[in-house]
């Protein structure tokens, strides 16, 4: 946590200090806090600072570099550059960190982790290490979003369409026929099939689309590169253009797009789209993460890089969702990821460690600032979704959290009732 992201670190600690305190006082109050400093043998107490997990198994960054440097160097950085599924061991360690020191945490799951939460633990130093009773990082939020009365809920019924993945570029006639199913949906030029089946009336109740990253994907096309690129950027420029005619349209950054690959992503460019971006009022290229809100309802989400990172560098799995959970087998590990980062109260606990990030000197990006009605995650590799209560005495909404899964893969969009949250897929076949 040194160099050129220290300050990202100082900053997010400091946003997020509070939040942990006030949730150390709620569980623990006649416990008293401490520095790591200031910790005395044996004294029961609680820390507040930074988690960081010292995993065997990470990559390191810098072995990309070592590519040039001889045949045998060039291996090993191939090895080094694999991508794996997860690089978490037994024995993985923690350790903590506030302004002053750091110590090294016993007695918790270390699995369940990822460096960079920000949290407040109790129990005691032994032996200069400090041994964990219990651990708390969220605190019920007082800047989230009140719940809705009746009165100031919309008399009509409004969706908003969270789609992902179309992934353009594969030279797929049948993926091409799926998206087009799905344009044809949204304008209102026919009904989609699936387990549903949808009428024309739910379509036109469509207030935003949302497409979550991964709109192309030239790693599987055939032809040459430059080829490639120009004809999936035809597809979707015509695509969009279809959209946007009829219903605005937020178009996220992701992992498979041309843009800039670190978080926070920036917008893909318009001169990429010289027919959609005719439509100024109602074709939007975003960022990623995206924050908005229609219609009074807060949406935050991600393109799934941070749900992708999540998954790699912890042990959170299908068994961590809640009995709220609705959906695929395959989406309860994400969903319970994304869960978890919005406790932690941050979309990207893993950068910088283990997701590239810009290096911010003045703020924290991805801290969450605002409770959202409607947290989501796209490119999943199925559709679920829970809903996750916070603090109904303090009029906190709950918070709807939502896997989309690549629509290149699944054929599957998704439905969120904007007043209600009630959340549904729909699939073109």
């Amino acid at each position: 946590m040194h160099g050129q992201y220290f300050q990202l670190y100082f900053n997010r600690l400091q946003a997020l200090k509070p939040r942990a305190r006030e949730a150390a006082r709620a569980r623990w109050p006649t416990m008293p806090t401490r520095a790591v400093l200031e910790l005395c043998e044996d004294e029961a107490c609680v820390i507040v600072g930074t988690i960081y997990k010292d995993m065997k198994d990470k990559p390191i960054i810098l072995d990309e570099y070592v590519k040039g440097y001889g045949e045998e160097a060039e291996g090993a950085a191939a090895t080094t550059r694999e991508e794996r599924a997860t690089y978490t061991r037994e024995d993985d360690g923690l350790e903590f960190e506030d302004e002053g020191a750091r110590v090294k945490l016993l007695g918790v799951d270390a699995g369940k982790f990822v460096t960079g939460v920000v949290c407040a633990v109790k129990g005691k130093a032994v032996k200069g290490d400090f041994l964990v009773d219990d651990v708390v990082a969220y605190a019920p939020p007082t800047t989230g979003e009140a719940k809705k009365s009746k009165s100031e809920a919309s008399t009509a019924t409004k969706y908003v369409c969270l789609v992902s993945g179309f992934e353009i570029g594969g030279n797929d006639a049948a993926a091409s026929a799926r998206n087009q199913m799905f344009v044809d949906y949204v304008t209102g030029a026919s009904i989609a099939y699936g387990d549903e089946s949808p009428s024309d009336s739910d379509a036109a109740k469509i207030c935003r689309v949302i497409i979550a990253g991964g709109t192309m994907d030239l790693k599987t096309s055939s032809e040459e590169p430059s080829a490639a690129t120009s004809e999936a950027l035809k597809e979707l420029d015509i695509m969009l253009a279809e959209l946007a005619s009829a219903v605005p349209v937020d178009v996220m950054s992701g992992k498979t797009d041309p843009t800039n690959k670190a978080m926070p992503q920036q917008p893909l460019h318009p001169v990429y789209f010289p027919e959609a971006s005719k439509y100024e009022k109602t074709m939007c290229l975003v960022t990623n993460p995206h924050d908005l809100t229609v219609d009074q309802t807060s949406f935050l989400g991600t393109s799934g890089q941070n749900v992708e990172d999540v998954m790699k560098f912890s042990t959170i799995d299908a068994d961590d969702v809640s009995s709220a959970f609705v959906g695929a087998a395959a989406a309860k590990r994400p969903v319970a990821a994304l869960t978890q980062t919005l406790r932690w109260q941050h979309i990207a606990p893993g950068a910088p460690d283990t997701l590239a990030c810009y290096p911010f000197k003045d703020r924290d990006p991805f801290v969450i600032e605002r409770t959202p009605r409607v947290y989501f995650a796209g490119c999943q590799d199925a559709f679920g979704y829970e809903r996750v209560s916070h603090d109904p005495a303090a009029g906190v909404a709950d918070t709807l959290v939502v896997a989309v899964p690549k629509f290149s893969s699944t054929g599957i969009a998704v439905l969120v009732d904007i007043d209600t949250l009630s959340c549904r897929s729909i699939q073109f076949l």
